[in-house]
């Protein structure tokens, strides 16, 4: 634990220090705590031109959960409770087999290294990471018998993000099934997968809507099989083939994510799915995960990279090890112990030294030197942070977002708003523009009258307004 303690900060921790964290995510979420932590509202305003809320957007609670943290550790809060979470979660591996010490070490190990934990604190702060961590807990839980306990940590999983509570249906039903022949239990398993559906369908078809300016769910991104859940599910059962095909195969027109899918759904199977199909139960719970990750519109969500692979953590860490621990014979378990980690850390490292896609290679390689350094002076960025009032509105590139986030309005270049100040640099990461793009941008507002140029240096610029 403390080894992996280590290992996160230095992925994490550096990520931030380096400006390789982003305004999408890590910057709008740490300024909606800022929002909850001052009595109000957040809102979408740092990348919409509407005062979208943010829970329109996702309903998620964490964030007012969690928002007093920034009074202690400022910018890097987000960072801290994933890093925590995460060890709560392998804490919570480690407890469900608690009274098998040897897999105990075996199925937490293998949580802590596997490859979906890397690559999603390699990219900023999600909440459903912290969802994921508390499923272990779900499980052990359940199998003592501790149904208040339970439900307590359930309802904790389905506040952190809309589709945790259509995940947990899927998860509760699994458990039905491997307790099927415990009445009491099986009852009550029942009971948090309908819970978990109507708590689902309440938050997508009535909270979320009635927050949004247009009266919709805003995240219903699966346009090649429908554009409304029930489209969506009409289309998989009178589609069977066509379904296959695009849970397979690159369902968009450019060819550039050929292989995206391959690459993920082979590192899944050799980190452990494969396992799983003698216990189907456990796949059952990771349906509504395959689902969300392979039939979405975004390429980047195919991939292992970012958090997109987190949920199989926890189902593949107490699944795959229940599997194995079931085998009689001593010498074949032992095998299949170390196989199974052994491939595993294989995965991690694959997708971390030589990744496909969507794996930045500079935030995940925490053993190389240019994890630690930039290709430019972001001494110069710090020295520009510094000259920024605390109360004034900033306009700030993607990866500076996060740390000037901690304030009543900030925006993301080139959404300059009603900003004061504009931090800018043509070193960096230009999204969402091009870098055409953006070295055009600051040209203009270096010619800009209404701008003045507080300070120039090394290609990092901060404006004021005139």
């Amino acid at each position: 634990m403390l080894v992996f303690t280590i290992i996160y900060l230095l992925i994490s921790f550096v990520n931030h220090l380096c400006f390789r964290t982003y305004g999408l995510d890590l910057g709008l979420y740490t300024n909606a705590m800022y929002d909850y932590a001052h009595g109000s509202m957040a809102n979408m305003d740092m990348i919409w031109d509407t005062k979208e809320l943010a829970l329109a957007d996702h309903f998620d609670l964490y964030l007012l959960l969690f928002s007093p943290l920034t009074y202690l550790f400022g910018s890097w809060t987000l960072l801290v409770v994933q890093i925590v979470s995460v060890l709560i979660g392998a804490k919570g591996v480690h407890t469900y087999f608690k009274n098998d010490p040897k897999i105990a070490r075996f199925a937490t190990s293998f949580f802590l290294m596997y490859f979906g934990v890397f690559s999603a604190l390699s990219f900023d702060y999600h909440s459903n990471v912290i969802a994921a961590m508390a499923v272990p807990w779900l499980f052990y839980f359940v199998r003592e018998k501790r149904f208040i306990a339970s439900l307590l940590v359930l309802i904790f999983i389905w506040i952190g993000k809309e589709n945790m509570a259509f995940w947990m249906t899927f998860v509760s039903l699994g458990l039905a099934i491997n307790y099927r022949k415990e009445r009491k239990t099986l009852f009550v398993l029942l009971a948090f997968s309908a819970a978990s559906f109507m708590y689902f369908m309440l938050v997508i078809q009535v909270i979320m809507p009635s927050l949004s300016h247009g009266g919709e769910y805003l995240h219903f991104a699966y346009s090649r099989i429908g554009n409304s859940m029930t489209e969506a599910f009409v289309y998989l059962i009178s589609h069977p083939i066509d379904s296959l095909e695009v849970f397979f195969t690159n369902h968009l027109p450019n060819p550039r994510f050929d292989g995206v899918k391959a690459e993920s759904h082979i590192i899944l199977l050799l980190s452990g799915v494969v396992i799983l199909f003698r216990r189907p139960a456990y796949l059952l719970m990771l349906a509504p995960i395959y689902f969300q990750k392979f039939f979405h519109d975004t390429p980047m969500t195919w991939s292992p990279g970012a958090q997109y692979s987190i949920e199989f953590a926890p189902i593949l860490a107490i699944g795959v090890f229940e599997i194995l621990r079931s085998i009689q014979k001593e010498k074949v378990r032992r095998f299949a112990l170390w196989a199974v980690v052994l491939i595993g850390v294989a995965c991690t490292i694959r997708i971390s030294d030589q990744p496909f896609d969507y794996v930045v290679e500079s935030s995940v390689q925490f053993y190389k030197k240019k994890h630690y350094v930039r290709d430019y002076n972001t001494d110069a960025v710090r020295q520009a942070i510094a000259l920024i009032p605390d109360d004034a509105a900033v306009c700030a590139q993607n990866p500076y977002v996060p740390h000037v986030a901690l304030r009543k309005d900030v925006y993301m270049f080139p959404y300059i708003k009603k900003a004061e100040y504009i931090l800018v640099s043509s070193m960096e990461y230009p999204y969402p523009l091009e870098t055409e793009g953006l070295i055009l941008e600051i040209e203009q507002l270096k010619n800009d009258p209404k701008w003045i140029t507080v300070l120039e240096k090394d290609g990092v610029y901060l404006f004021k307004k005139a």
